[in-house]
C-alpha cells in the first residue's frame, strides 16, 4: 500500500525516490498520482519530506488536482539548456534533472523507477551518476519497492476493483444473451440472414458493450474455441464460425479508463450442448476450482494451491508442468496472479523456487485453474479441447475471502435449433 512506501524507503536504505514516465505507461506513476493522467511528469520523494511533482505547464491543473507540492518543468527551460550544451538533447536532459535534484536538496542513496527504453535508460543514468558524484543511483531486482507496495491494495482500491468486477459480470451477460439470441443450423450458430456467427462477431459485441459500461481493453479479450483454446493465450481467430459442443475460453480483462484497475475472468463454455467425455472434464476442472476457493487462507504459502492443483490433475491422470516443464498438454500454466494497475502483479500463484510470499490481507490476485488438450491424447480421448474458469479475488483487511467475480459458470449456454 502507499503508506508502506515510508518503510519501503527505510529498509532499501533509501534517502528518495525518482519516479519519471507517463501514466498510460508507467502504472507505478499511476499508483503514486490516484488516477490522474500526465505526460513527462516526475514524481520526487525525499525520506525527511513530502512529495513533490513535477508537470508540464500544460497540465499544471491536472498536476495540481493531485494535491502534492508542484513545480513545473518550464523553471527548467529545455530550449536553453539544449542551446547551453552545443544541441547536445542528451546532456540538456542530464543536466535539467541533475538541477532539479539539486535544488531540491537530493543526496544520498536515490531509487529510479518509472518506464522507459532500456538502453536509454541505461545509459542516461550512468550520465547521472557521473555529473552527481554525492547520489548513488540506485536499481532494484525483482521485487522492486513499488512491486512490493502495490501488491496490498487498501480499502479504497479494493472497493474500486469490486467496482470493475461488477461491471465486468454485466459484460459477461451481455454477451451470454447475444450468444442465445442467435440460432443453430447444421451443428453451426447463424444470424437471422444465415450467415455463420463468428469469432469476430462476438468480439465485436464484447467492445461495443466494453463501450457502453465504461471499461476498456488494453489487450486482445480471447475468445477461442476448440483446439484454439488448447494454446491458452491463443485469442481466437476472427473468421471462425461457433459450433455447437465444442469448448469456448472466454478469458476478458478489461479495466477501467478512469482509474486503471482491472479486473480478470474466465469461463469455459458450450453452446447447445456438452458432449459427454468433454463435460466430464469440464466438471474435473471446476472441482478443482472449487476447492481452491474453499480453502484459501491468509498465512498459507501462494505456492502450496499451485501444489494442490497439480495433485488433483495428476490424480487424474493429466500431466503438469511439475512433473514436466515442458509439457504442452494437461495443466500447463501456474494457478494465478495478482493484479491491480497492471493485469498481471505480484503476488504470483507459482512453484518458482523464490516463491515463498504468504497470502496476506490486502492481496488481490486470480485463481484459474485448466486443462488443454491440443491434439488427441494417448487414450484415445476427444482432441482439440481446453476449458479454464477463473474468478479474481481478495482477501479484505479483515483476512476475509472476498470474490470480486461473483459470477455463474455455465457449463452450456442454449441455442435454439431452426429446422430445415
Amino acid at each position: 500500500m502507499k503508506t508502506d512506501i515510508p518503510a519501503l524507503m527505510r529498509a532499501r536504505r533509501l534517502d528518495a525516490i525518482v519516479v519519471r514516465g507517463n501514466t498510460d505507461t508507467s502504472t507505478d506513476l499511476a499508483y503514486l498520482v490516484g488516477g490522474v493522467k500526465l505526460e513527462n511528469a516526475l514524481y520526487l520523494q525525499k525520506a525527511d519530506s513530502p512529495p513533490l511533482l513535477v508537470a508540464s505547464p500544460i497540465e499544471r491543473d491536472t498536476a495540481a488536482s493531485t494535491g502534492y507540492r508542484m513545480r513545473l518543468w518550464s523553471d527548467y527551460d529545455l530550449i536553453e539548456y539544449t542551446k547551453r550544451h552545443h544541441n547536445d538533447r542528451f546532456r540538456a536532459a542530464v543536466a535539467i534533472l541533475s538541477d532539479l535534484l539539486r535544488d531540491e536538496g537530493v543526496s544520498g542513496r536515490v531509487g529510479f523507477y518509472g518506464l522507459a527504453d532500456q538502453g536509454y535508460s541505461y545509459i542516461f543514468l550512468q550520465a547521472l551518476a557521473a555529473a552527481n558524484p554525492h547520489i548513488e543511483v540506485v536499481g532494484e531486482p525483482y521485487p522492486n519497492l513499488f512491486q512490493v507496495a502495490r501488491q496490498t491494495k487498501d480499502a479504497q482500491e479494493l472497493a474500486v476493483m469490486r467496482r470493475v468486477g461488477e461491471r465486468t459480470g454485466r459484460l459477461l451477460d451481455s454477451v451470454f444473451d447475444f450468444l442465445t439470441g442467435q440460432r443453430a443450423r447444421n451443428g453451426v450458430l447463424v444470424h437471422a440472414d444465415g450467415r455463420p456467427v463468428t469469432v469476430g462477431d462476438v468480439k465485436e459485441h464484447i467492445r461495443l458493450e466494453m463501450a457502453r459500461l465504461n471499461l476498456a481493453e488494453a489487450h486482445e479479450n480471447i475468445f477461442a474455441p476448440g483446439r484454439e483454446g488448447a494454446v491458452p493465450h491463443n485469442t481466437g481467430t476472427h473468421e471462425r464460425p461457433l459450433r455447437l459442443g465444442e469448448t469456448i475460453v472466454f478469458d476478458v480483462f478489461p479495466y477501467d479508463p478512469a482509474t486503471g484497475y482491472f479486473h480478470d475472468v474466465t469461463r469455459t463454455f458450450f453452446l447447445g450442448y456438452a458432449p459427454d467425455p468433454l463435460a466430464e472434464r469440464w466438471q474435473q476442472v471446476k472441482t478443482v476450482f472449487d476447492r481452491v476457493l474453499a480453502e484459501l487462507r491468509i498465512g498459507e504459502r501462494c505456492a502450496r494451491y499451485q501444489e494442490l492443483v497439480c495433485d488433483a490433475f495428476e490424480s487424474l491422470g493429466y500431466p503438469t508442468l511439475r512433473q514436466d516443464p515442458k509439457t504442452q498438454r494437461g495443466y500447463v500454466h501456474s494457478l494465478g496472479h495478482g493484479l491491480g494497475l497492471d493485469i498481471h502483479e505480484p503476488p504470483a500463484l507459482n512453484l518458482m523456487p523464490d516463491n515463498d510470499t504468504v497470502f496476506v490481507p490486502g492481496h488481490v490476485f486470480s485463481v484459474e485453474p485448466g486443462l488443454y488438450e491440443p491434439d488427441t491424447p494417448p487414450d484415445g480421448g476427444p482432441g482439440g479441447w481446453a476449458i479454464r474458469l477463473e474468478d479474481t479475488v481478495a482477501f479484505d483487511h479483515d483476512g476475509h475471502l472476498v470474490n470480486l467475480t461473483a459470477y455463474p459458470c455455465p457449463m452450456v449456454i442454449p441455442v435454439r435449433e431452426l429446422s430445415g
